[in-house]
């Protein structure tokens, strides 16, 4: 890791530089370098110790991504603000880097899909470089933030599932946070309001990425286009289309496109198939065959705003639903979903999940309440600060409460296998069992009945 990430300091070095933001310049590169160093060479080392190959590679997608991004941060302390054609080609190097993880993640062979996820969230925090005035981008600190508090979800699994157990795994998460932080800090220290180009520097377009050539698409077997979430990653669109369910997508559009001409490919009934001029007049009606099993896979659903309201509906495994132009006088519904994961940016006034199987809700404020209703295998997250949640005819639901929302106000109805998980200190996490028994004894003094949860003891 070193050796890789040594070139950084040296470009920096040599790039021209002059006056008082030569020593800047100098620093941002050298305390970028202590990141890859510092905690993604640990990062690599617990992957290594961990001895997964499927957390290998997802660890290994990181400290690519790092040591391409350790040159496009020399390149900004050594040269003048490019052109966009040319700003495209420094950031595509990181950008494929993010990509391959982000696949990585929907490969049903990988074993360590939770981790996966995990990474390709962080990740995305790499694309503070692209930051500019306007590009509708959050500030370079917040936008490394955010890329955590989306990874917390997965992260919180995790730690579930190993705490106690396997103190290797454990210490991947929270070293993957301390890089987070680190990350965080770094940016709020050298480029708070975007990337800090030189502006007595060279040009960008002679700039030597340690060999690479940025425009190639053969870089580690990676897909020359960026991540599709979040919108505006590095600069880069969305593909318009792609294999399993966006292309399953693209060609459900191009069909509806047709307009008219959609039933061009239909059978016409012609006079004899008509059932006044059938031969056969037994009235006898054959059985018809059962139907095949329906077939389960990926289905992109309805994801839209209409009515002061946000419908999030009718999806089928799909973990990047992102609501993200959000206000406090709206609201949000998940209606009909299966095995998915939606995230909520901004503040909203309530939230109502109806009808939903295996289902992960992560959000920051809410004004009112958040509703589960008719439910099953659902998972909460508030992100900031909530008033009450009601949960209500659901089977089995996880909420994840942070420090900004433990005074939320939970109610329970009809429903079972309530749990929710509280901080303990500063990496730790305590699972609590909400009842879901209760004894009811009549109290003559006060002529009512006092119901408490029941209390079942060892035999």
């Amino acid at each position: 890791v070193a050796a890789a990430s040594a070139s950084p300091a040296a470009a920096a070095a040599a790039a021209p530089t002059g006056g008082a933001g030569a020593a800047v310049s100098s620093a941002s590169v050298d305390e970028f370098k202590a990141l890859v160093d510092g905690p993604v060479a640990k990062l690599v080392s617990t992957a290594a110790s961990i001895g997964d190959a499927d957390v290998v590679k997802t660890t290994a997608f990181l400290l690519a991504a790092f040591n391409e991004e350790a040159k496009l941060v020399s390149a900004i302390a050594s040269c003048k603000k490019p052109d966009m054609q040319t700003l495209q080609s420094l950031l595509k190097p990181t950008a494929d880097q993010i990509g391959a993880c982000y696949d990585f993640a929907g490969d049903r062979k990988n074993k360590a899909f939770q981790h996966t996820k995990v990474m390709s969230e962080c990740m995305q925090g790499l694309t503070w470089v692209a930051y500019m005035e306007g590009s509708g981008m959050s500030m370079p600190m917040k936008t490394v933030q955010e890329s955590w508090n989306s990874a917390e979800f997965f992260a919180n699994k995790l730690l579930m599932q190993y705490r106690g157990k396997d103190k290797k795994q454990v210490e991947w998460i929270t070293t993957l946070k301390e890089l987070m932080t680190d990350l965080a800090s770094y940016v709020k220290e050298h480029h708070a309001t975007g990337p800090a180009w030189n502006p007595r520097g060279g040009d960008a377009k002679s700039f030597d990425l340690g060999g690479a050539k940025p425009p190639s698409s053969s870089s580690g077997g990676a897909p020359a286009a960026p991540p599709p979430p979040p919108a505006g990653s590095l600069t880069q669109a969305k593909p318009a289309s792609g294999s399993g369910a966006g292309g399953n997508k693209a060609a459900l559009f191009s069909e509806l496109n047709k307009g008219a001409d959609v039933t061009a490919g239909l059978k016409k009934v012609t006079a004899d198939m008509k059932a006044k001029n059938r031969t056969d007049k037994s009235g006898l009606v054959k059985a018809a065959p059962k139907p095949k099993k329906k077939e389960t896979g990926p289905k992109i659903g309805k994801t839209q705003f209409a009515g002061g309201k946000w419908f999030v509906e009718g999806h089928v495994q799909n973990k990047e639903i992102v609501i993200e132009e959000t206000k406090s006088n709206q609201g949000v519904l998940i209606t009909g979903n299966t095995d998915c994961v939606v995230q909520i940016k901004g503040k909203v006034n309530t939230i109502i999940v109806d009808n939903c199987k295996k289902v992960g809700v992560i959000f920051q404020d809410v004004i009112s309440t958040v509703e589960t209703v008719n439910c099953k295998s659902i998972q909460l997250q508030p992100l900031g600060k909530i008033p009450s949640i009601a949960i209500d005819k659901t089977d089995g639901c996880q909420l994840y409460l942070g420090k900004d929302s433990l005074d939320t106000e939970v109610v329970t109805a009809k429903s079972s296998e309530l749990n929710i998980i509280v901080p303990q200190g500063e990496d730790d996490f305590k699972e609590i069992a909400l009842p879901e028994q209760f004894v009811s004894k009549y109290d003559s003094a006060t002529n009512s009945f006092v119901t408490a949860p029941a209390e079942h003891g060892a035999g």
